[in-house]
């Protein structure tokens, strides 16, 4: 397995060790641990959170502590000042969640529609319906909706705008009347339907 060593800052630069997150029965490439004995076997914890500081000009050299507010490089004897272990571990666990967290999906719990999904809804045996949400050019949401007869090519589609509370179908697709009675959205503070005809489409 690949290790991995994070830079913090041109002084500071970190990596996780084999107790991170999770003992074991085996220290592995941690350098601060201690171990606790609750059954037959005997785990080993890290005493630093799983987050071991080394030297960002010699990577491969930890470093030490000289007090509780001093971390030095044994190379370089260089010493580096840090607020406290706590704020500084705190600080390498920010930078590893963005690495987590940098293509993560963004879900807005105060609205009803989960962004930047796609899928495939259960529907009727004479019908099929699929749901894509993307953004638009303002950076709000669509949520674009199909309905089509089985079997056909034909479809109509649907564009519903939360942000901007409008609901819209695309004229140059199958006109909704051809296989819809109604339609009704349910936004925040608003609710939109629009019925449907096959001589006139009225919406309210």
């Amino acid at each position: 397995m690949d290790k991995k060593i994070y830079r913090l800052n041109d002084d500071i630069s970190f990596r996780t060790c084999s107790l991170y997150r999770n003992p074991n029965t085996s220290p592995g490439d941690c350098t601060n641990f201690y171990g606790y004995e609750p059954d037959e076997l005997r785990y080993y914890y890290c005493n630093q959170d799983g987050i071991h500081f080394h030297c960002s000009k010699h990577p491969e050299i930890e470093l030490e502590r000289s007090e509780d507010t001093t971390l030095y490089c044994p190379r370089c004897q260089k010493q580096i000042e840090i607020i406290s272990i706590h704020s500084l571990t705190s600080q390498c666990l920010r930078a590893l969640n963005r690495e987590i967290f940098k293509n993560a999906k963004l879900i807005r719990l105060d609205d009803w529609y989960t962004p930047e999904i796609k899928r495939k809804v259960k529907d009727d045996p004479d019908y099929w319906i699929n749901v894509d949400v993307k953004k638009d050019r303002d950076g709000d949401t669509i949520i674009v909706l199909y309905v089509g007869y089985k079997g056909a090519a034909d479809k109509t589609q649907f564009f519903i705008k939360p942000e901007k509370l409008q609901l819209s179908n695309d004229h140059k697709d199958l006109d909704p009347a051809k296989i819809l009675s109604k339609i009704e959205v349910t936004l925040r503070n608003r609710t939109i339907t629009q019925t449907y005809d096959e001589d006139e489409n009225s919406q309210k």
